[in-house]
């Protein structure tokens, strides 16, 4: 739904001036499709990563297979997918969005309990994603201690409140709010455009927990989000000189509300059975320009299970149904051109035709997984599993293999394998409405194998090493630019699919993470990745590589505690430079006196210069009689390197071009109070 039309296209005007940062941190993490790896970081370990401003999930980047975008896009790219192909999930149930715009998660950190990234071949308990899936757990209420804390920093502000209302029944209550709204205009001086709205966020999550027994809980939990922010460009600004109909600048809303009731509960006989029904409500408004708009809101009520039986000693059966019902109502109006991910020219000025409309969508699916988690003999675990899906709008039936193998080789050596096919509707509807794109889209389809090692060094120092290739076809791309189709009338090019599943692509590539975990005192991890990420778009015969394509990505993390009251930390990452279309000459409009169309080279063929960053960090911690208190300070990019991020074009013909930087050297520093 968020995905109607990102809400970082509202942003990307904003990368080149303003001045973002964050850092984060991690306790239990799971980074692999198979039981839980001793080679991953842990969440409070991952808490403490330089760079991260105490946000456990911001820290994922630190981890191998995981990239950013362009301006260090909000969500992550997971070893060669797009942002949009991950599914995420908070306390079982599906969430809108896990990130707000700025990169930050929209979980308070003080509630995070831990997270697990699964990058390729994920089980069959999962669907909606061709990627990556994150989910992400929050820490039970507590039951025998009422407690505030008050988080404040640079970037936000929050307070979470723990509250027992009897022995065995509790709750908490979070609210957040984005700080640089405050300050921002005073950073950012620029003469192209000024704030309608200042970048801003919010966030809240409460749950109540009763636990009738020991073995089972019964939660209700509420959680959402709201992003927003509005920009108006000088009629002399670069990007209206480029693009006319943008004048009257843009503007973009999204937020989520959520609500549902989990069950949890483990019986006498062993079997163990997870319930949730759930609402969530999801709003996008965008406007872009004079009379381009855009306004839709989504309600979504699912019911998920999932049940786990014992067998036998060497059998777990698996098991769980999914059913959603989503309804979409949308209105809008805009003169555009259909664009995907990999279009060079995006302006309006290109438009052929005006798209208005309104409509409903009522969307139906039912997903059934069976997994069987079988010890075949003392040393090898395997788990193969099956999706059985139905998807009522599009009519398509997918029946979808997994398989997981677990094998000791050694007491020190284990080898893993995972393999699964998978599928998933656009992210955005707006590709497969009457109105405004094509209702015979079929989803997105993808095949990931994975192989590798785990290899324990000695106690606290470990290795584990992946192998993987992902296959992907059904992507949906764009018709082609009229150029592409000069024999066609304007009225002929029109009446071609806004948008077809003519996209394919593959990633493949090599991951290495050396995990040191001796004490409480010092840890860290190294980890490096080598990968390949290639897309083909069949309508215009174009073979290139992808955008998140970043041959070469290396993490190094370390923390020392001094002693019980100081903590050091350092994170140095380098990665291969962002690919870019090259702009190779403008031409003059035959139609549209002082506009100049540009011309592009081969997609994605420019790489910009290698990125590397180095983040340090200091934490201090303060006890008191009835109170405690966490300071942290962080310095960002400490030996200042201008890392290239792209380039920005000037002036109506283009004539100039200048580099669009990350950050410079920039501290910052947070406070926690716990009363």
């Amino acid at each position: 739904m968020r995905k109607f039309i990102k809400l970082t296209l509202a942003t990307m005007y904003i990368t080149a001036y303003a001045v973002q940062g964050d850092e984060v941190q991690l306790d239990t993490v799971t980074t692999t499709s198979s039981e839980a790896i001793e080679a991953a970081p842990k969440i409070k370990k991952l808490l403490k990563v330089p760079g991260s401003g105490n946000d456990p999930l911001r820290a994922i980047e630190a981890l191998p297979g995981v990239v950013f975008g362009n301006g260090r896009e909000a969500e992550p790219a997971v070893r060669g997918s797009s942002p949009s192909d991950n599914a995420y999930y908070l306390d079982f149930l599906p969430v809108g969005y896990l990130f707000h715009n700025d990169g930050s998660s929209i979980i308070n950190d003080a509630l995070v309990e831990g997270f697990d990234l699964y990058p390729a071949a994920f089980g069959s308990e999962f669907n909606g994603a061709t990627g990556a899936v994150i989910t992400s757990q929050s820490r039970s209420p507590y039951f025998d201690d009422r407690q505030t804390i008050v988080d404040l920093s640079l970037l936000r502000a929050g307070v979470l409140f723990d509250v027992p209302t009897a022995d065995n029944q509790a709750f908490f209550v979070s609210g957040r709010m984005s700080l640089f709204q405050y300050y921002l205009e005073n950073i950012i001086d620029s003469d192209q455009f000024e704030f309608t709205t200042v970048p801003e966020f919010y966030d809240y999550q409460a749950r109540y927990e009763y636990q009738p027994d020991a073995l089972t809980s019964i939660q209700l939990q509420v959680v959402g989000a709201r992003d927003k922010v509005g920009l108006d460009f000088a009629d002399d600004s670069d990007a209206v000189q480029q693009d006319p109909a943008l004048s009257g600048g843009l503007a973009a809303e999204q937020y989520f509300n959520s609500q549902g009731v989990v069950v949890d509960k483990v019986y006498g006989s062993g079997l163990s059975a997870k319930l949730g029904l759930s609402q969530l409500e999801e709003s996008f408004e965008f406007q872009l320009g004079q009379g381009n708009f855009i306004d839709a809101k989504s309600n979504r009520y699912g019911l998920r299970t999932q049940f786990a039986y014992p067998v036998s000693y060497s059998h777990e059966f698996r098991w769980g149904l999914e059913f959603a019902e989503q309804r979409i109502n949308y209105r809008g109006a805009f003169t555009a051109p259909p664009c995907d991910e990999f279009s060079s020219d995006c302006r309006l000025a290109t438009a052929t035709e005006t798209l208005q409309g309104q409509g409903a969508l009522t969307m139906r699916e039912t997903n059934i997984n069976l997994a069987d988690r079988w010890d075949v003999t003392d040393r090898w675990q395997f788990t193969p599993g099956l999706l059985f899906s139905y998807h009522e709008y599009s009519g398509n039936r997918y029946l979808e293999p997994k398989l997981d193998s677990r094998l000791i080789v050694s007491p020190s050596v284990t080898w893993t394998a995972g393999y699964g096919q998978y599928h998933s509707l656009p992210g955005n509807p707006g590709e497969y409405t009457p109105e405004f794109g094509n209702p015979e889209l079929d989803e997105t389809r993808a095949t990931h194998y994975v192989t590798g090692t785990e290899y324990l060094i000695k106690e606290g120092l470990s290795l584990k090493s992946e192998i993987y290739y992902k296959e992907l076809s059904d992507i949906v791309v764009s018709r082609a630019p009229q150029e592409n189709d000069s024999d066609l009338t304007v009225s002929e090019y029109n009446q071609l699919p806004r948008y077809s599943n003519d996209g394919s692509g593959q990633a493949y590539g090599v991951e290495t993470l050396l995990n040191a975990d001796f004490s409480e005192r010092w840890y860290g991890w190294v980890s490096v990745a080598l990968s390949r990420t290639e897309r083909e778009n069949d309508i215009t015969g174009e073979d290139f590589r992808y955008a998140y394509d970043k041959p070469l990505v290396i993490n190094l993390v370390g923390n020392y505690r001094w002693n019980k009251h100081w903590g050091l930390g350092l994170k140095w990452r380098y990665e291969s430079g962002q690919l870019v279309t090259p702009l190779e000459g403008v031409e003059a409009d035959d139609n549209v006196a002082g506009l100049f169309n540009p011309i592009y080279g081969d997609p994605f063929s420019e790489r910009l210069p290698a990125y590397h960053r180095l983040d340090v960090r200091a934490d201090r911690n303060f006890q008191f009689t009835t109170w405690n208190m966490d300071l942290y300070i962080e310095v960002i990019n400490l030996y200042a390197r201008k890392n290239v991020t792209g380039y920005r074009y000037l002036n109506a013909d283009y004539s100039e071009r200048e580099e669009v930087n990350d950050l410079p050297p920039l501290a910052s520093f947070g406070v926690r109070m716990v009363f």
